[in-house]
């Protein structure tokens, strides 16, 4: 509470006549960023709306194009790849392998974990020609960009209006240490011993 009523005496026009012109430009500088970093959350909320909405046009598409099949490996996929600490790290190799598409029997390859054997099943996705395609996007997925960039765009705008706003705030304080030595160098001369 303390902040907020010191914050107030410093931006009213009637206020202390130590609160410098500066002061009160500070303030008001700093009540205009933070307005405007709460009126940019609508803004990035529609850009995050948008993305949605044409990653669930995607979804909806792609949910009447895509199908599943089960592919079989043909030959072992590279060794899982292990960190110096001792732990795996996870990746996918194209390998060899060969599916059942209606009456047709297909071989190509297809993305398979690393460290998977000949014979394994895998699960592919093939689109409405019987071509391997990559999985389809999910609600989950679209969900995910939409907030992304929802939360991408409201930190952008924050952290552009931060920036102008520590600039602004350099600018000031360069003016009122200007002022200050001004001030001394008049007192040092009043001061001077004659």
């Amino acid at each position: 509470m303390r902040t907020l009523t010191g914050f107030w005496q410093r931006i009213r026009p009637d206020g202390s006549p130590l609160v410098r012109t500066s002061d009160r430009i500070e303030a008001a500088l700093t009540i205009t960023v933070i307005l405007a970093g709460l009126l940019a959350m609508p803004f990035a909320a529609a850009m995050g709306s948008d993305i949605y909405a044409g990653r669930m046009a995607q979804v909806a598409e792609q949910a009447t194009d895509r199908r599943p099949a089960t592919a079989i490996l043909l030959v072992d996929a590279p060794p899982v790849a292990i960190r110096l600490d001792g732990v795996p790290i996870e990746g996918k190799s194209r390998v060899p392998a060969r599916w059942i598409d209606g009456d047709v029997v297909r071989e190509e390859p297809v993305d398979a974990g690393n460290g998977s054997v000949a014979g394994q099943e895998v699960k592919i996705w093939l689109d409405s020609r019987g071509d391997v395609v990559p999985a389809p996007v999910t609600r989950d997925d679209a969900a995910r960009n939409g907030i992304g960039v929802g939360v991408g765009v409201w930190l952008g705008c924050v952290a552009l209006l931060a920036v102008m706003f520590l600039i602004a705030r350099s600018a000031l304080a360069r003016r009122r240490d200007a002022a200050w030595s001004r001030e001394w160098r008049r007192v040092a001369d009043d001061w001077a011993p004659a």
